[in-house]
């Protein structure tokens, strides 16, 4: 399948000289709402530690050790409908952001959360000395 042209040997192929390797084992990461598929849960502080222990697990990329996160979202009290939580190490997003995230996936597992807010003020400071 060679050709001598001009002196140059030149080579025949059958296969286009650009493809397109298709991927077929590689797994793909699907999201999906884990949280959807729960059903509600009672507003009592085992569950809302439960709760929590699932967030770590579904907010991956905030808790993410792997990479020198240690960034640990604990109960800090209960009165009521309204949930306090601390902020201990360093997260991968700001603490406002993981405040947030936090208190939507609470509201939404535990639906008689009204307010899920921060202990103390200055856990919100993503400055370094707070690690």
């Amino acid at each position: 399948m060679a050709n001598l042209k001009n002196g140059i040997l030149q080579r025949k192929t059958t296969r286009p000289l650009r493809y397109t390797r298709w991927r077929t084992n590689v797994p793909t990461r699907r999201f999906r709402a884990i949280s959807a598929s729960l059903p509600p849960l009672d507003l009592t502080e085992d569950n809302i530690k439960q709760v929590l222990a699932d967030a770590r697990i579904e907010f991956g990329q905030i808790f993410d050790s792997s990479v020198g996160m240690t960034g640990k979202a604990e109960l800090a009290e209960l009165d009521g409908p309204f949930v306090k939580i601390s902020l201990k190490g360093r997260f991968w997003h700001e603490r406002s952001t993981v405040l947030a995230r936090l208190g939507t996936y609470l509201k939404q597992r535990i639906p008689e959360i009204l307010e899920v807010d921060i202990e103390d003020e200055k856990q919100l400071d993503d400055s370094p000395e707070n690690f």
